[in-house]
């Protein structure tokens, strides 16, 4: 009878761990940092929170220092013609490749094709993979549907992962990144 005690008393005390389980597998998989300048940023520039950090995540795993193959980079991967381009549209000054002047950029650019493509997720997103010419060119052609034609299967792809992202930052950290449970 002993024995059946200890047990159940160990499962009572390890419960709260099991499940806190999941939330903290995704916690490592979705880190959060930067989290001030995120929340800022997108406050400056009216983006919800969550979707920046899933920008982030997806973009560069949140290391300040990757560049890609194309020539974007820093956290959101900033290319040097859309950095000029936000710097003039924007008036956002300092070096694309620090961490802060590349959120306040990158979220800039978020709301800015947000307002070109009237809030549409997966066209803001898809613009921000692909470029807002390929984008302009789907969606001129008669019966295109963003949500099943996407010609690129790297954009969908992205457009898919941000989105899963977003919500799970939702979950975590709460929309606007203001909800840090303790662990």
């Amino acid at each position: 009878m002993t024995v059946v005690l200890v047990a159940l008393a160990l499962i009572l005390l390890g419960l709260p761990l099991l499940l806190e389980a999941p939330d903290l597998a995704r916690r490592l998989t979705h880190p959060l940092e930067y989290e001030e300048t995120i929340r800022d940023a997108a406050a400056e520039h009216e983006v919800e929170p969550a979707l920046v950090a899933a920008v982030i995540r997806t973009e560069s795993g949140f290391d300040p220092e990757v560049e890609s193959s194309q020539g974007a980079y820093g956290l959101m991967q900033i290319q040097p013609e859309t950095a000029r381009f936000i710097s003039e549209r924007g008036g956002i000054a300092g070096d694309y490749q620090g961490p802060k002047t590349n959120i306040r950029m990158g979220t800039w650019y978020l709301n800015y094709l947000q307002d070109r493509y009237n809030g549409d997720e997966r066209l803001v997103l898809a613009a921000y993979n692909s470029g807002e010419g390929q984008v302009d060119a789907w969606i001129s052609e008669e019966g295109f549907e963003v949500g099943r034609d996407i010609p690129f299967e790297e954009t969908s792809q992205y457009v898919e992962d941000v989105s899963e992202a977003r919500d799970i930052y939702q979950e975590l950290y709460g929309s606007d990144l203001d909800r840090r449970s303790e662990e």
